[in-house]
């Protein structure tokens, strides 16, 4: 006679949605982490009314702190190598145009030094970055 084996049913816990938790979470860091344009430099735009154009090619960016100093794409210049920094950083991105992002405490001085230096790199047009300006609502009287 035969007797019919029972089948025993294992027990395991399935851990695929643990994984896939686990990875939106890793992708999740990783895009959110890659959105900070420049994370060692601390500047406090000025604000104004009016809002800027942005040029869709690739222009040439310089950055003032307010402890006076000068940062090309997130590197350090001196104030003595900056008419010959512009000039290169403008023949490699082949750009007219530059944006000085200033910090809003920085003494005009500097920022006039910046702008003489880009015209002696040769470069045409000049753009001061701003932040929005924020509006003051009022209430209406009755």
């Amino acid at each position: 006679m035969q007797f019919k084996k029972k089948h025993v049913r294992r027990m395991s816990m399935d851990i695929t949605p643990l994984i896939d938790v686990v990875f939106l979470l890793l992708i999740f860091l990783l895009l959110s982490t890659t959105f900070i344009s420049s994370p060692g430099i601390h500047i406090n735009l000025p604000s104004a009314a009016i809002k800027q154009k942005s040029d869709k090619q690739k222009s040439l960016e310089i950055s003032i702190t307010k402890d006076d100093k000068l940062y090309i794409f997130g590197k350090i210049i001196k104030k003595n190598n900056l008419i010959q920094e512009l000039s290169n950083q403008k023949h490699q991105l082949n750009s007219q145009t530059l944006i000085i992002r200033a910090d809003g405490k920085v003494e005009h001085q500097l920022v006039v030094f910046v702008m003489d230096s880009a015209k002696q790199a040769g470069i045409k047009k000049l753009s001061i970055a701003t932040q929005p300006k924020k509006s003051i609502r009022t209430k209406k009287s009755l």
